[in-house]
């Protein structure tokens, strides 16, 4: 069925708890199981090294190579369309990567061979999560009027993260029970089914048709604007976020295996902490920022949580306490963080070409993850074993490498005081296109 009205706030609010389950059920539970990765590398033979560009993989190649679904919508035309071509892809890549698991328990070749062939794989995988998020973002902003987006996208964020949580508990309950590299095919077995059902999902959202734009034209006005100043603000913003993060959730998992004997079963529940306290935070700051405004929220999530990172290194002297109390401040980030991020971008980029700008960016901020992440797993190779007695504790490798990814992490915040200084222009809505349902 297609009409040129828009959709109602009932349809919407309808849409918002499909988008989120959609969410849960194509990315929630193979977040859920990314604490499995530094395990699995290490099971095939991998090293410092090797976590290192597993972390840059997880966490920048969906931005390098988000710039597919901007092609993908001018293929598919339609949001809902390409999207189902991103899933089915992504579930075909996940039976391969159980086949690859089951066959290396199995067999007695080169532990080198399959760990090669699980990072690609991954990465692969990696680079369709990146083309899903660019056509959510860009479904979002098509489908939604910008002064719903904070409710539109907090109720769906909120249903992914009460579906996540509910995934990191029965993956915590599983995970040993699920030991060994069988044991983790059948949890990426898992992972596989659901992207399988998110599809159908997918079929009852309502969708709009893509504006997607070409990358290259001789036409002015059907390509992307590389002049356009807030997109290089955002794109330093991002890059000053995530670098220090990334580098930081690199190495996190290990150092909790390594420092405090950790087992995974704890490691994950201790993650879902965050997703806990996202349920809250997007319920109030999806509100708050439809009426203030998306900047100003995303400034100061973003200072307290950079600054949190802190608390990894006190862990040097107050054991896991710290480490708690960043997962419980650190709730602030995640879904809520993306989620004003989300909304920032399409405030400022115009809706001709949306999808554009936004795998544009996310691609160059991709470049700098992956180059930045793993320099970060060459400099923990290099520093490794280092360790002083200070102030009656053992401060090593693990802690000056925390402090360091704090410090880069707060630069973020100068993009965005610029940004505030820059006057916006005032981008018109799409009015009267199809809404198909």
């Amino acid at each position: 069925m297609t009409t040129t009205s828009p959709p109602s706030r009932k349809v919407l609010n309808w849409a918002r708890i499909k988008l989120g389950v959609v969410g849960v059920l194509c990315a929630g539970d193979e977040s859920a199981f990314s604490p499995f990765h530094t395990v699995i590398v290490r099971a095939l033979g991998g090293g410092d090294v090797a976590l290192g560009v597993i972390g840059a993989i997880m966490q920048s190649v969906a931005q390098l190579f988000s710039w597919i679904g901007a092609i993908f919508l001018r293929l598919a035309r339609f949001n809902r369309k390409g999207m189902v071509w991103a899933l089915a892809g992504g579930a075909l890549i996940q039976a391969v990567i159980i086949i690859l698991l089951v066959t290396a328990a199995k067999t007695s070749t080169t532990a080198a061979l399959w760990l090669y062939g699980y990072i690609s794989l991954i990465t692969f995988m990696c680079v369709l999560t990146g083309v899903q998020q660019t056509i959510i973002a860009s479904w979002i902003g098509d489908l939604v009027p910008v002064h719903q987006r904070g409710w539109f996208v907090s109720g769906m964020a909120i249903t992914s993260n009460i579906g996540l949580v509910l995934f990191q508990l029965f993956f915590a309950r599983i995970s040993t029970l699920a030991s060994g590299l069988v044991g983790y095919a059948a949890l990426m077995g898992l992972v596989c089914l659901n992207t399988l059902v998110a599809i159908g999902l997918c079929y009852t959202v309502p969708d709009r048709p893509s504006l997607a734009v070409k990358f290259v034209s001789k036409k002015p006005d059907e390509h992307v604007n590389y002049k356009y100043g807030p997109m290089w603000l955002l794109i330093w913003f991002e890059c000053a976020w995530r670098v220090g993060r990334v580098a930081l959730s690199s190495f996190s998992t290990a150092y909790l295996l390594d420092y405090f004997g950790m087992k995974m079963s704890k490691i994950i529940l201790l993650g879902m902490i965050i997703n806990v306290v996202n349920i809250f935070m997007l319920y109030f700051v999806g509100r708050i920022s439809d009426r203030t405004g998306t900047r100003r929220p995303l400034a100061v999530i973003s200072a307290i949580c950079a600054t949190s990172m802190s608390l990894w290194v006190f862990s040097a002297w107050w054991g896991l306490w710290p480490v708690i109390a960043f997962q419980i401040i650190n709730g602030m980030a995640g879904s809520t963080h993306w989620m004003l991020l989300t909304n920032l971008s399409l405030e400022v980029y115009p809706a001709k070409g949306r999808p554009n700008f936004l795998s544009f960016s996310r691609t160059l901020v991709g470049l700098v993850l992956m180059g930045g992440a793993t320099i970060a797993g060459y400099l923990m190779s290099g520093i490794r074993g280092w360790s002083i007695m200070l102030w009656g504790a053992e401060f090593n490798h693990y802690h000056i490498f925390f402090l360091g990814c704090t410090l880069f992490t707060l630069g973020c915040l100068v993009p965005l005081w610029f940004l505030g200084k820059m006057k916006m222009p005032q981008h018109d809505e799409p009015v009267g296109e199809g809404v198909e349902g």
